[in-house]
């Protein structure tokens, strides 16, 4: 069966969709929900490597002041030299440069980050979702344990219960 590229995650729940891309190890970008909730994942091989989201409580500032990894005022601080490099100048880095973590920190918050990201697809109920074949060039890969993140994701839902 073929993975239709757009649907509802009303009518195929995104354990279904990522089953089928990972079945076609397919490559390019899943992109779910819309505007400021709107959660990508990046597949590469049939495989998640990483995962973006639009709601701020995913940024990884914010990940990482909740890990206590940074405090809030270091965040603001990096948000502040974030805008004055136009953007240019990725947030994480700045979080290295200035010594509010080290390079494993970061790595460790990033990882934290994305699988944030994913739980909370894995527990969306409706919404749109679109499969793009294409995959933004700076994706950092990371490697996730798809088989402990779905055992986390139904002991949460359990816990809900």
């Amino acid at each position: 069966m073929a993975l239709s590229l757009t649907g509802n995650l009303t009518e195929t729940p995104f354990s279904d969709v990522i089953t089928d891309l990972r079945l076609q190890t397919a490559t390019g970008t899943l992109t779910c929900g819309a505007g400021t909730g709107a959660r990508s994942v990046y597949v590469k091989s049939g495989q998640i490597i990483f995962a973006t989201s639009n709601d701020e409580r995913d940024r990884l500032g914010e990940v990482m002041v909740a890990a206590g990894k940074i405090t809030r005022s270091q965040l603001e601080r990096a948000l502040s030299l974030h805008q004055k490099s136009a953007g240019l100048k990725k947030i994480g880095a700045i979080f290295v440069e200035n010594g509010f973590v080290t390079p494993k920190d970061l790595f460790n918050g990033l990882k934290l980050q994305v699988r944030g990201i994913i739980h909370h697809l894995f527990l969306l109920t409706e919404g749109p979702y679109q499969f793009d074949e294409r995959m933004p060039a700076d994706v950092i890969p990371l490697q996730i344990n798809m088989e402990e993140l779905l055992r986390e994701v139904i002991e949460q839902m359990k816990q809900g219960e």
